[in-house]
């Protein structure tokens, strides 16, 4: 397996202690909210899942952590929208080994396993400055048996001190149905959450489960697309398509998305964002138009790091 120089994996340890710190005050948690990565899957309406994203897949589809060729660091940093003060933090450490050459009709590269470590930490200053924060931590593993298919399994525990927790498990499958380009995706999650309040003489318990499929292609003039539904309590609940363009190569891309939710309210939320990739250093900047709160009012920009690359 490929690692890392030591003083690499230091400074990534303690990149992932930094962002588990939580804040000066308690939150509810319990609610095990892991929020996507990485700035391409806001840019393309969440739908980023599949044509080997790697080490951003841990916090989306487990399976495609083959993706990744060695090694990989990840940070990001966001402003979701709906309150002031609200920061969004994560990073994310990811190992692969027995990486495959792509083949002369092959688009979507792999390795034979892999695995990955994150943390993420949401928290927001209130209006009475006291402070709110909720810590989530996501281990995912991966194996790909052949070059066409791959299997993912993501564990996960946020906290919130003293009056909620949530255990997560996520199955994840990803198949390439038509060499080279045509991938499919599956993943079904289960949560169960635990609240304590200070008046109830018990935990409340409460069990929660979804499934995502996806279906992603790569098109001629360079452009990848991707369609993505998320099913909770047997109703859709959200659905994306994510658009991504390289018209310069691998080194730079355009994306574009629209996110449509359908739980409680019916919308339509588009999005936009780039990427620059230059040497193993990747940055991703993307934005989301919210109905709410105007233009650009969710923004993600993220950082990845490869390393082991000849």
């Amino acid at each position: 397996m490929f690692a890392p120089r030591p003083s690499a994996a230091l400074a990534a340890l303690l990149l992932l202690l930094a962002s588990a710190t939580p804040l000066r005050a308690d939150s509810q948690g319990g609610s095990f909210r892991l929020w996507p990565h990485a700035a391409r899957d806001l840019a393309m309406g969440d739908a980023a899942t599949l044509l080997a994203p790697g080490l951003e897949s841990l916090f989306t589809q487990p399976a495609s952590l083959v993706g990744m060729d060695s090694w990989e660091l990840g940070l990001s940093a966001q402003r979701p929208a709906g309150l002031d003060g609200l920061d969004l933090n994560s990073a994310a450490l990811g190992l692969a080994s027995g990486r495959r050459l792509r083949s002369a009709g092959e688009c979507t590269p792999t390795s034979r396993h892999a695995a990955a470590l994150a943390v993420q930490h949401l928290g927001a200053t209130l209006a009475d400055d006291s402070g709110w924060g909720e810590t989530t931590v996501a281990l995912g593993l991966a194996w790909s048996p052949a070059r066409w298919i791959s299997m993912g399994l993501r564990g996960g525990s946020d906290d919130g001190v003293d009056d909620g927790r949530a255990v997560a498990m996520s199955v994840g499958l990803r198949a390439v149905v038509l060499n080279p380009g045509l991938e499919f995706g599956w993943v079904a999650e289960d949560v169960v959450q635990r609240f304590h309040w200070q008046d109830a003489p018990d935990d409340t318990r409460r069990r929660a489960s979804a499934q995502v499929l996806a279906l992603a292609a790569r098109l001629p003039w360079r452009l990848d697309v991707e369609v993505q539904g998320r099913w909770r309590y047997r109703s859709l609940e959200r659905a994306g398509l994510g658009l991504e363009w390289h018209p310069l190569g691998p080194a730079f891309a355009l994306r574009g998305g629209f996110l449509a939710h359908r739980r409680l309210e019916e919308s339509v939320a588009p999005s936009f964002g780039a990427g620059l990739t230059r040497g193993p250093l990747r940055v991703d900047y993307g934005f989301r138009f919210e109905r709410e709160e105007g233009p650009g009012s969710q923004h993600r920009l993220s950082l990845r790091w490869v390393g082991g690359r000849p």
